[in-house]
């Protein structure tokens, strides 16, 4: 059994000091409750509505910066897993990236695939397939909010052993008629149960720059099924989530029946050629 938390924090791209503090918070907060993972949203550390580069450049940080060196700081102290989706200097690029750091450093990075909206004037698309990691608790994968939505993704990830993805997301209000249960986590789900993985999924919250979000984390088991989810009605800058979810042995889901094995990937081909 595996001690997950989600938080969901309010950002605001006017104060990425206290976008952090916040961060900080919440990674202390799920230590102290026992969490042997923590993810955080995307671009935690700077918001999201840019209006220029410039923006931008103020708030990325770099993989030897002061922000993860202290997350590492915190991960050797407690023992926890901390996954986080930032705004990352490399060079001279800029990525919308998570990174998974443990007790051990920084494990790895990737640069989100699949670019929603007006990322593409500020972000260069990562060309890395997910990141899969092993961790002291299991194997995990990592990926970034529209990224999801390519099914592609989830079953590359279930293919080369991920147990669990850790999913930094910013889901904005784009409909005007708010589902009970927004398409964004029936999707995860979907996703879920498919591929036989746990999905932990940290969204934001707080109107920025006239920008709502669904604020709608949540942990799934391997099923599909929700664990946890945020409270639409919480007011506060940071919503822990926490649940303890058994990750998977194997990619059975039937006693005849394996997603894995059952896969046909000859008739698959036309599926995976490029659209001209």
């Amino acid at each position: 059994m595996v001690r997950v938390c989600v938080s969901q924090i309010e950002l605001d791209i006017e104060n990425s000091d206290q976008n952090v503090a916040y961060a900080n918070q919440a990674i202390s907060k799920a230590a102290k409750d026992g969490a042997d993972l923590v993810v955080l949203p995307e671009l935690v550390n700077s918001g999201y509505v840019f209006r220029n580069i410039d923006e931008l450049d103020a708030r990325a940080t770099t993989l030897d910066g002061p922000l993860i060196r202290s997350w590492i700081e915190i991960a050797v102290d407690t023992g926890i897993t901390v996954v986080s989706g930032l705004a990352l200097r490399i060079k001279e690029t800029f990525y919308n990236a998570s990174v998974v750091i443990d007790k051990t450093g920084l494990l790895g990075w990737y640069g989100k695939v699949h670019l929603f909206g007006d990322e593409v004037k500020y972000f260069t698309a990562g060309n890395t397939k997910p990141l899969i990691v092993e961790t002291c608790f299991g194997k995990i994968a990592t990926m970034v909010c529209y990224d999801i939505e390519f099914p592609e993704w989830s079953r590359i990830a279930m293919l080369e052993g991920a147990q669990l993805v850790a999913l930094p997301t910013n889901w904005p209000v784009l409909i005007e008629n708010i589902p009970a249960v927004p398409l964004e986590v029936i999707k995860t789900q979907a996703n879920a149960s498919m591929n036989k993985l746990v999905v932990a999924a940290a969204d934001r919250t707080g109107t920025e720059r006239g920008q709502a979000w669904f604020g709608a984390s949540h942990i799934t088991d391997f099923d599909g099924n929700l664990l946890v989810h945020a409270a639409r009605d919480f007011s506060g800058p940071i919503q822990n989530l926490i649940a303890n979810v058994q990750l998977p042995k194997d990619t059975k889901i039937a006693i005849s029946n394996d997603v894995r094995k059952d896969r046909k990937p000859h008739l698959y081909r036309e599926l995976i050629k490029e659209v001209r």
